[in-house]
């Protein structure tokens, strides 16, 4: 468990300066909950990296490039003005007692065992694995037609990060990797704690947080859900608030989140596009800020390309499978609201939302389009598989829509709490400082 908690605490202190960069005036959770997953984000590129140029992997030269990363970080926090105030972290409220023992539940259970998920034996764990005594990616197992149970299309952050441990510990055990969940889950929270803290009062904030605390783990224990969770729900709330209080630092965070988010799983793409979407409704100008991610996104494509790694949803003729299931539409949507994972969760969000203030719905038409382009593409996928729709809607609905859970609910809670606390519109609420 010592280089669990060792590698936690490294991409923590990785990530720091990588936050500082980006927001200078970042504290309290929001500073830890980024810098944890902006660590967890550079320690991937560092190894893709590595091996991209073809070295063998090495604790010492993975070390060095690190030191040199966060050298680099903290010049650029250096020569960047600071702002005019800083925010100092949201005050504690006896509900995140309740929220801290959520949390603690939930690290009890990802760490009980041995990580026993199916898709972490053949998918994340194998690759890891393959990757550490290959000394780097094996581009040649991923390549191999025999090895496309793997999924050698994914990208491979979660993996990358596996195998940081690895070299920490100096060999491979999959004992303690559940923390990894638990701390991607941390990240999250403190993060959703610290943007609700700048918008609400203590109460909204912290019941909040209560609320997403069970939404920001994934109970798929070992799988790239959790930090896909992670990095997409935390993109979309930066870029919610960059775009309600045109805040700088605000869009920064959203666009580099979402670009690690699209190098955890290939569902963390289409959530580039379904944002793009989404902004180019509500304001086209600001899609262009979204570079980042496009560009943090970008060397995986490439190398996905340029491996020819197949995406199995791609393959055969994408056309003549939608066609032949057009026809069975209204089957197939019955299929997906009976396997709808927690129907009555999603019915009270649908309530909460349209219980909410018109004006308060309005100012959240961004989450909205984004969960609902989402959806869309989501539902897209079943008639566009080659594999059985039915198996495919079993193993996978459930998993697709913890993904876009967050968001959403954050949303639909902090509507409520707020009118409920008194707060009657945007305009009775501080803006936040600007750079």
């Amino acid at each position: 468990m010592t280089a669990v908690l060792v590698a936690i605490v490294s991409l923590l202190v990785l990530g720091i300066s990588a936050t500082l960069a980006l927001d200078r005036r970042a504290r309290g959770p929001l500073l830890l909950g980024t810098s944890f997953l902006y660590g967890s984000g550079v320690i991937f590129l560092i190894l893709l990296g590595w091996s991209a140029v073809g070295f063998r992997w090495s604790l010492v030269g993975i070390t060095i490039a690190a030191l040199l990363v966060l050298s680099a970080l903290a010049l650029v926090t250096l020569r960047t003005r600071g702002p005019r105030t800083a925010d100092h972290g949201p005050r504690a409220h006896w509900l995140d007692i309740a929220t801290l023992l959520t949390l603690i539940g939930y690290a009890l259970y990802a760490t009980i065992a041995p990580l026993w998920e199916w898709d972490f034996w053949a998918i994340w764990g194998l690759k890891a694995r393959v990757f550490l005594e290959h000394g780097g990616i094996d581009w040649r197992f991923l390549e191999s037609q025999w090895n496309t149970f793997t999924h050698p299309d994914y990208p491979l952050l979660l993996p990358l990060n596996y195998d940081f441990v690895a070299l920490l510990q100096g060999g491979w055990s999959d004992r303690w990797l559940g923390a990894l969940n638990v701390a991607y889950g941390v990240a999250l929270v403190c993060i959703v704690r610290g943007l609700a803290s700048r918008e609400s009062s203590t109460v909204p904030a912290a019941l909040v947080t209560l609320t997403a605390a069970s939404l920001a783990v994934s109970r798929y224990i070992g799988l790239a859900e959790g930090p896909l969770i992670a990095y997409g729900a935390a993109a979309v709330l930066f870029l919610r608030h960059g775009l309600l209080f045109d805040d700088d630092a605000s869009w920064r965070h959203g666009a580099v989140l979402l670009g690690f988010a699209a190098n955890v799983k290939n569902e963390g793409i289409a959530m580039m596009v379904a944002i793009a979407a989404a902004l180019l409704v509500i304001k086209p100008r600001a899609v262009l800020r979204l570079w980042p991610a496009l560009a943090l996104a970008a060397p995986w494509l490439i190398l996905r390309t340029t491996h020819a790694l197949p995406t199995d949803i791609a393959t055969g003729s994408v056309s003549s499978r939608i066609l032949y299931r057009l026809p069975f539409t209204a089957e197939i949507l019955t299929f997906l609201a009976r396997r709808l994972y927690e129907p009555w969760f999603w019915a009270a969000v649908l309530a909460g939302f349209l219980i909410a203030p018109a004006i308060q719905r309005r100012r959240e038409s961004f989450v909205v389009l984004t969960t609902l382009v989402q959806l869309i593409f989501y539902v897209g996928s079943y008639y566009a598989t080659p594999h059985d729709a039915r198996w495919h809607v079993a193993t996978s609905w459930s998993r697709l829509t913890d993904q876009i859970a967050l968001p959403i609910t954050y949303v639909v809670v902090l509507m409520l709490a707020k009118t409920v606390a008194g707060i009657e519109s945007p305009d009775a609420e501080a803006r936040p400082e600007q750079r």
